[in-house]
C-alpha cells in the first residue's frame, strides 16, 4: 500500500468517520487505508458478519432505515458515501435494475438527512463518469440525482463529489480482470483496433481522491472526475493483459462484423435465459465507443496518479493467481 495514502488518511486524525458501502470493492481498500492510519472509523454494511480490519467500528444499517442510519451517524464528524446498489451475479442488465433508485437515490436522501440533523461537518460522494458519458440508465439517473441531493445541502455540511472512471486494480473483480480470467482461459478473443479510448482510475487512486476529497478544504462543493491520466483503447488493454500474463498478443483479430454476431447471440440468449452471457451488445458497445474524461482539475487538491494499468497489472495478475491457487 502506498504510504501516500496512509500520509492522507492521518489527516483524519481526531475524527469520528463513517464509511457507507464499506464492504464493497472501493470501501474495502478506504477501509484498510484508514485503518493502517489508525483513524477513528464506523463503517456501515448490510451484511452481519463482514471481514474489517479489527480496529474498525461495524455498524449494520440499511440506507433505507432512517432511524438505524442515526444511530450510526451518532458523534460522526465525516462520511465517506460509496453505497450503491450491488448486482447479483449473473444478472444480465445490471444497470437497469429498479433498486438503483431505491440505494442511491432514496438511501442517498436518508443519509443527508440524518448527516444533516447529527452536525456532520464533511460528507464525500463516490459517484461515477457514468454520469457524464451519455448513458441513460436506472443507474445513471440514479447517480444523477443523488449528486443533486447531495451538493444542494442548505446545512453546514461541505459536500464534494467525486466522478470515478471505471476501476481497476482488483484480481477478480471488474472489467479488467474479467478480461484477465477470459483471455487466461482462452476464452477471450483477439478483439480489433476500434480506435476506442477509456479513461479508467486504479482503486489506489480512487482512494487517494475521496481522502483529498475530505482533507482538503477547497474541494467543498465541488464535483471532480478521477482518473489515472492515461486513456486506454480496449485492444491496449487486450495486449497489455496477454503480456502481463505472459503470452504474446495474437497479431490476428477477430473482424468486427463477426463479434457483433456473435454479441447478438449473447444478448438474445439473455433474453431466453434470463442469464448473463461472457459478450452481448452492450458489452460491445463498451468496448468499442469511446469514453474519455478530464482529470487535470483534480491536480489542484495535489492529485497525483500512483498507478497506471502497465504499472499495476503485474500485482493484479499475482493476486488474480493466488486466488485462483486457494480455489485449486
Amino acid at each position: 500500500m502506498d504510504e501516500r495514502l496512509i500520509n492522507l488518511a492521518r489527516s483524519l486524525r481526531g475524527e469520528s468517520v463513517l464509511v457507507t458501502g464499506a464492504s464493497g470493492r472501493i470501501g474495502r481498500r478506504l477501509l484498510s487505508v484508514l485503518a493502517r492510519a489508525d483513524v477513528a472509523v464506523k463503517a456501515i454494511s448490510r451484511n452481519p458478519a463482514p471481514r474489517f480490519p479489527s480496529s474498525i467500528v461495524h455498524c449494520q444499517a440499511d440506507l433505507l432505515q432512517s432511524e438505524r442510519l442515526a444511530s450510526c451517524l451518532k458523534n460522526v464528524s465525516a462520511v465517506f458515501h460509496l453505497a450503491s446498489y450491488a448486482p447479483q451475479p449473473g444478472e444480465p442488465k445490471p444497470e437497469q435494475n429498479a433498486q438503483h433508485h431505491d440505494v442511491t437515490v432514496v438511501g442517498t436522501a436518508n443519509l443527508m438527512q440524518e448527516a444533516e440533523l447529527a452536525g456532520v461537518s464533511t460528507l464525500v460522494f463516490a459517484s461515477s463518469t457514468r454520469v457524464i458519458d451519455g448513458s441513460n440508465s436506472l443507474y445513471t439517473r440514479a447517480k444523477k440525482q443523488a449528486e443533486q441531493r447531495i451538493l444542494s445541502t442548505s446545512s453546514g455540511l461541505e459536500t464534494t463529489v467525486m466522478r470515478l472512471s471505471p476501476v481497476y486494480g482488483f484480481a477478480t473483480e471488474g472489467s479488467v480482470a474479467q478480461m484477465l480470467a477470459a483471455i487466461d482461459a482462452g476464452r477471450f478473443p483477439p478483439i480489433p483496433d476500434c480506435k476506442d479510448k477509456h479513461s479508467m482510475v486504479h482503486v489506489d487512486d480512487a482512494v487517494q481522491a475521496l481522502l483529498l476529497g475530505m482533507v482538503e478544504g477547497g474541494a467543498a462543493g465541488k464535483i471532480y472526475t478521477v482518473t489515472d491520466m492515461n486513456v486506454y483503447s480496449s485492444r491496449e488493454i487486450y495486449e497489455l493483459v496477454c503480456i502481463a500474463l505472459g503470452r504474446q498478443p495474437s497479431v490476428h483479430a477477430v473482424p468486427k462484423w463477426l463479434l457483433t454476431m456473435a454479441a447478438l447471440s449473447g444478448s438474445l440468449l439473455e433474453t431466453l435465459t434470463h442469464r448473463r452471457m461472457p459478450l452481448n451488445m452492450d458489452k460491445l458497445h463498451g468496448l468499442c465507443r469511446s469514453a474519455v474524461f478530464d482529470g487535470a482539475p483534480l491536480a489542484e487538491l495535489g492529485y497525483s496518479p500512483i498507478h497506471s494499468l502497465q504499472s499495476a497489472l503485474p500485482e493484479i495478475v499475482a493476486n488474480y493467481r493466488k486466488s485462483n491457487a486457494k480455489i485449486s
